[in-house]
């Protein structure tokens, strides 16, 4: 018996297989397509790790 409202288990099997390579294909065309996204990342990541360490180190609670 199937619950209104509710799809079944079987119906389902593969559909994270399918969105996971899904969202891969993009990112990897994205990357191929635009090779200064690779330098806008890593920038990206640097300044937010920059802001991190920051935040950390004006905190008046010591950690450790």
């Amino acid at each position: 018996m199937i619950r209104s409202g509710i799809p079944c288990k079987r119906t389902q099997r593969g559909q994270s297989t399918i969105e996971y390579t899904v969202v891969v294909m993009a990112l990897v065309i994205v990357l191929i397509a635009n090779p200064n996204v690779i330098t806008d990342v890593v920038t990206a990541l640097k300044d937010l790790y920059a802001a991190f360490v920051y935040a950390i180190s004006a905190s008046d609670i010591l950690v450790g």
